[in-house]
C-alpha cells in the first residue's frame, strides 16, 4: 500500500517534532523533509492553508543543508507548523468536530 498524503504529512509532523525535541535535525531528516513538502505541494488533494506551512518547510530544510547548520533550530517556529499541520488535519478529518 502507498502513503497517501495524510501518511506523508504525518511523517513530515514526526519528523518536525522530533527535530524539536532533539534540538538536532540529521542532513538526511532535512533532505527527506524537503522532499516530503516538494511532493505535498504538487498534490492537488492538500488544503492552501498547509501549503502554506509546506512552503515554508521546504526553504526551511533547503537552508538548512546549504548552509550545514544542523543544530540551529527555531523550537517555536517548528511547533507553530506542527500545529498549524495538525488542526489543519484534524479539521479535515473531523469538520464537525473542535479541536
Amino acid at each position: 500500500m502507498s502513503m497517501n498524503y495524510h501518511h506523508q504529512l504525518q511523517l513530515l509532523v514526526d519528523i518536525l517534532k522530533n527535530q524539536d525535541t532533539e534540538h538536532f535535525g540529521s542532513k538526511d531528516e532535512y533532505a527527506q523533509l524537503e522532499r516530503l513538502a516538494r511532493s505535498l505541494l504538487k498534490n492537488t488533494e492538500v488544503q492552501e492553508e498547509v501549503k502554506t506551512l509546506l512552503t515554508t518547510i521546504e526553504q526551511y530544510s533547503h537552508e538548512h543543508q546549504a548552509d550545514g547548520t544542523f543544530n540551529a533550530l527555531n523550537s517555536e517556529e517548528i511547533q507553530q507548523w506542527v500545529q498549524g499541520i495538525e488542526r489543519s488535519e484534524h479539521n479535515y478529518l473531523h469538520p464537525n468536530r473542535l479541536m
